[in-house]
């Protein structure tokens, strides 16, 4: 049995790579809301309670009021963050319209418009990951001295439009009309971070505060370019694609090749009998730095400035290095299916279409080390003090990753309402959402010191309709409160009474 070619060929095999799609696509959506349902956006929240030790991470200028502190190993901080652009698990799974059942949006009677008109021209996927493993401080002659050891971890992903309606409806939408997939990215970043910070109260006005970092790497996959495009020909009916793909990777993994030089797998380490995992998790190759810089200025009686800067830095990936590059323009005429029916042999049709888009698709590897940037932060705010012991604050953060900014707002009312405790009530604007309402708790008795916040309540309470998640939580040890303390640039007795008000003693 011969056949030459697909009919309407183009429709039929893009459709068919189309259906591949959509699983690999329908994986990292709800993969993505799945994880919204318990993390997202970095602490805003927590920028202006700074009471906390853990408040130094956002602006390492801040001196809390305790002399000595110590984060419990593994308990002290555990901050995890997440967030989409674009789609909620809520909008994923959902009820049937009729029947007492859920549905997916790819069910035949969901309504696929009402998820593919939620898409952006970007769609963005973006969970973190802070533990901190170790940390303590102490007060020395007017300054603060940090140390802690952490393990963090981000990735970041980006796709396009046109790639996610591919997978969803097929190619026959693109006829005549350029599909453009050069903004797909993805970054997938897992280090250990020892830093030391050291805080300075210069005046009465100004403090100062930085903190160095060194890292050790020890997985990433990044992707250091990519133009792909796709185009069917209205006359022809032929399929061209364009691919221009570099992806970097440092995992502790090994390309298996054929015979012919082609990568044909990918072999995990910890699958080999004599792999030890404590090569992979104290690896010292893949090195780095960072810095984080901080201010606190005092500008008039009740307004006080803050700026900050965090993880300005970078990792050289050397170890387990592959660098894999995908170039090349192909049009698509069609397929001969003849061998998928040629069973002179013993080998398997599916194999043998697979072998055919190999040939096509070729991929090209060297072993070259390569550098990675960290997403930087700055953070510019103030808070006015409304009485004592009570302040509102306004808190801009921009996270500048890749080339592009992302933007974010909080506003925020913060009090020591006694000794023991402090909250924080917040509003952010984040992410193309206007419902993030966040609150944080911290309480103190007996040297203990425990706290709670996050950046939207719906994290909590409705995870699965919220596009930002954010929970972070520790437990510190804290001793050693000193006679005045600073609290939003204010001086405090330990009555919680500010110096300056009028009749203090």
């Amino acid at each position: 049995m011969h056949i030459s070619y697909i009919s309407n060929r183009q429709h039929r095999v893009v459709i068919a790579v189309g259906g591949s799609a959509r699983s690999v696509i329908l994986t990292i959506i709800m993969l993505a809301s799945a994880i919204l349902r318990v993390n997202a956006q970095t602490g805003q929240t927590l920028y202006f309670m700074e009471t906390l030790p853990q408040s130094a991470l956002l602006n390492p200028a801040y001196q809390h009021s305790h002399n000595f502190h110590i984060g419990l190993p593994m308990l002290s901080s555990f901050n995890l963050n997440a967030k989409t652009n674009f789609v909620t698990f809520s909008d994923l799974v959902f009820k049937h319209p009729q029947y007492d059942s859920l549905i997916s949006f790819l069910h035949p009677d969901a309504n696929l418009s009402d998820f593919t008109g939620k898409l952006k021209e970007r769609n963005n996927i973006a969970p973190d990951l802070h533990l901190n493993i170790l940390s303590f401080g102490f007060r020395m002659n007017g300054s603060f001295i940090t140390f802690s050891v952490s393990e963090r971890a981000s990735f970041r992903a980006t796709l396009p439009r046109d790639f996610i309606l591919l997978g969803l409806e097929g190619n026959e939408q693109f006829t005549d009309r350029k599909a453009d997939f050069s903004s797909f990215g993805a970054d997938l970043n897992y280090f250990r971070e020892y830093a030391a910070g050291y805080s300075r109260q210069v005046d009465e006005r100004l403090t100062i505060g930085g903190r160095l970092k060194l890292l050790f790497g020890k997985a990433n996959i990044s992707f250091a370019g990519s133009d792909i495009s796709l185009y069917n020909d209205p006359e022809s009916y032929n399929t061209m694609l364009h691919s221009s793909l570099k992806m970097n990777m440092s995992m502790p993994v090994t390309l298996v090749k054929n015979e012919n030089g082609d990568i044909d797998s990918m072999l995990f380490h910890f699958d080999r009998d004599d792999y030890n995992p404590m090569e992979f998790i104290f690896n010292p190759r893949n090195t780095g730095f960072a810095v984080d810089l901080g201010a606190t200025f005092r500008l008039i009686e009740p307004l006080a400035l803050y700026a900050s800067v965090t993880d300005l830095g970078f990792i050289n990936w050397k170890k387990d290095i592959y660098n894999l590059s995908m170039d090349g323009d192909f049009e698509f005429e069609g397929f001969d299916l003849s061998p998928l029916f040629d069973y002179s042999d013993d080998s398997d049709p599916e194999d043998n279409l697979l072998d055919s888009l190999k040939g096509l698709f070729r991929i090209t590897d060297t072993r070259d080390v390569y550098r990675r940037q960290l997403p930087a932060r700055i953070y510019l705010g103030g808070t006015y003090e409304v009485r004592p012991g009570m302040n509102l604050g306004l808190l801009s953060r921009s996270e500048i990753y890749q080339g592009g900014i992302e933007q974010a707002f909080t506003l925020s009312a913060n009090a020591v309402l006694r000794r023991w405790l402090s909250a924080s009530l917040s509003y952010s604007v984040m992410n193309n959402s206007y419902s993030n309402v966040g609150m944080g708790l911290a309480l103190r008795g007996g040297g203990f010191q425990i706290y709670m916040l996050s950046d939207n309540l719906g994290t909590l309470f409705m995870p699965h309709r919220t596009k930002n998640a954010n929970l972070w939580f520790g437990l510190n040890l804290v001793f050693g409160r000193r006679g005045e303390r600073q609290i939003g640039a204010h001086e405090f007795r330990d009555s919680g009474v500010p110096l300056n008000a009028p009749g203090r003693p």
